[in-house]
């Protein structure tokens, strides 16, 4: 079983470094970038093919008594609200790429809103995104959704929410009063999808056909809302992309969180006044990507009952259609992170992972009492000789990959389920030429997925060939959208049925995930 590795080598290394088209459901003037919502008029912007609404308020700022208290709803306000510039990230350091900037503003709570410029007969899909960034860091005004609103015909909604000790603390000073603490980001969250459907019929889309779909952390969350009774009647489809359900710190328990809180408010050195703690500036509560608690859904209270494993395990989910999947070689960021660590402890910028590192990553990982037997399964040699490769299979294969194929064989005992691998080879590296790339080939690595969906700052563009998959991408994410169905056979309780999604002649074709990512070693592993 895998251990949590930190990310903490990571942030080290690179802290340096449909719119409404008439003049009848429009607003006043009859401009079609104006709309109005359930708390007054939003005016946003053309941007070629689709309009844009940004930093439009779906709930209260969660201020001086509203912090760490569960959502609140959004004043009303007068005349037009200008909606062009996005709303503030929510509280972070803003360290790694491609997460979100630095903010220490907590007047975040903020959707932002794609839609297809021209008209359409019929409403649209709505596809609402949470984003990745470890529940601590991200924001969605990053993620860019035109080429995916214009292709795929869908208004695209993308999510502020709170992050770290601001949207997951639990501690026993704030459950006076028969209070459940923690979850107040995944409140959130759910607050933002019933303004999805109060509101998009205003934007062009279609309230009872609404898709919920995230990346790592987003996904992580998404799972949570299949197993959360009151996110019933939310959402109609789920697409998971590299947040497996099942993976072992997927979810925390009511009694870790508890702890964790207590612990953390020693470390920011707050007494047991709770206001002393709303007191607190948000830099004494945020902690630089990976290197603090870990914070996510907490599990175990009336909100989440049951973890997704057990829900999956015995139906008690919202049973709709699910579309998941991983990167092909999802950890080998992580071993980039190990080797920036090395290049920076060692003053080497030449400096590479070797079999000493292999092995101490696997410890880290396993337990050395496993070590072994991993090992001897993911040989140096059989990785082109790159402990770097070996150690990036290996933590793959153990993490995402063993999830994914049971999360895939769990949920399609009960609803319909498709498995995708995003396996495109190479991928867009990072814009920023401070981060140089790794000695090794990173492959398809986590996040590297992104830029194929949305348009991204963070990354390279994509090339011609990586163009036509990102294209293709596109059509499957939003025909599944559209009707619940991916363009192959779904999985089974016995058989995968998955997806390899790669450029080039040939490179969508089917494959079998459960061998080439050894589940059946780390099955019997344990």
């Amino acid at each position: 079983m895998l251990k949590r590795t930190a990310h903490a080598a990571i942030a080290v290394a690179l802290a340096s470094g449909a719119l409404v088209a008439t003049a009848t459901t429009a607003g006043a003037t009859g401009d079609i970038r104006t709309v109005r919502t359930d708390k007054g008029v939003v005016r946003g912007a053309a941007d070629g093919s689709v309009l844009t609404f940004e930093g439009i308020p779906y709930a209260a700022p969660p201020v001086g008594d509203r912090r760490w208290a569960p959502t609140a709803p959004a004043a009303r306000w007068r005349g037009v609200r200008d909606a062009t510039r996005p709303g503030h990230a929510c509280p972070q350091t803003g360290v790694v790429p491609p997460v979100g900037p630095r903010s220490d503003t907590e007047d975040c709570l903020t959707v932002n809103v794609t839609a297809p410029g021209a008209g359409s007969s019929r409403p649209r899909p709505v596809m609402v995104y949470l984003h990745g960034g470890d529940h601590t860091d991200g924001e969605g005004a990053m993620n860019g959704a035109a080429r995916l609103a214009a292709r795929g015909d869908v208004v695209v909604v993308t999510v502020n929410h709170r992050l770290g000790a601001l949207g997951y603390l639990a501690h026993p000073v704030l459950e006076k009063k028969g209070a459940e603490s923690g979850n107040y980001g995944f409140l959130d969250q759910q607050a933002a999808l019933r303004w999805v459907r109060h509101n998009a019929a205003a934007f062009g889309g279609d309230p009872s056909n609404v898709t919920l779909f995230g990346q790592s952390a987003g996904a992580t969350s998404a799972c949570a809302h299949l197993v959360a009774p009151t996110s019933a009647g939310l959402f109609d489809r789920v697409v998971l992309q590299s947040g497996a359900c099942t993976r072992d710190d997927a979810t925390t328990s009511r009694a870790d969180a508890l702890r964790q809180g207590v612990r953390t408010a020693r470390d920011i050195e707050a007494t047991h006044h709770i206001d002393d703690w709303r007191t607190a500036s948000p830099a004494q509560l945020v902690h630089p990507f990976g290197t603090g608690p870990h914070y996510g859904p907490v599990y175990g209270g009336k909100l989440l009952p049951r973890t997704p494993r057990q829900a999956f395990a015995t139906g008690r989910f919202h049973k709709v259609p699910v579309l998941q999947g991983m990167t092909r070689d999802e950890n080998l960021a992580r071993v980039y992170g190990m080797e920036l660590a090395k290049r920076q402890a060692t003053g080497d910028p030449d400096a590479t992972l070797d079999k000493d590192d292999y092995r101490a990553g696997l410890d880290a990982a396993v337990g050395a009492g496993k070590a072994g037997a991993v090992a001897a399964e993911y040989p140096i040699a059989a990785h082109r000789d790159s402990p770097a490769l070996a150690l990036g299979a290996a933590l793959t294969d153990g993490d995402h990959g063993r999830a994914t194929v049971t999360n895939g064989l769990t949920l399609a005992r009960h609803t319909r389920t498709y498995t995708y691998e995003f396996a495109d080879d190479p991928t867009p590296w990072y814009a920023d030429p401070a981060y140089t790339e790794p000695s090794f080939p990173a492959g398809a690595t986590h996040t590297f997925d992104l830029p194929y969906l949305f348009d991204l700052a963070a990354y390279q563009p994509l090339d011609a060939r990586q163009r036509a998959l990102s294209a293709a991408m596109i059509d499957i994410w939003t025909d599944f959208a559209r009707t619940g169905r991916a363009p192959w056979k779904p999985t089974t309780a016995s058989a995968l049925n998955a997806r390899s999604l790669a450029s080039g002649s040939g490179g969508i074709r089917p494959v079998d995930l459960a061998k080439e990512h050894h589940y059946p070693f780390w099955k019997s592993l344990g």
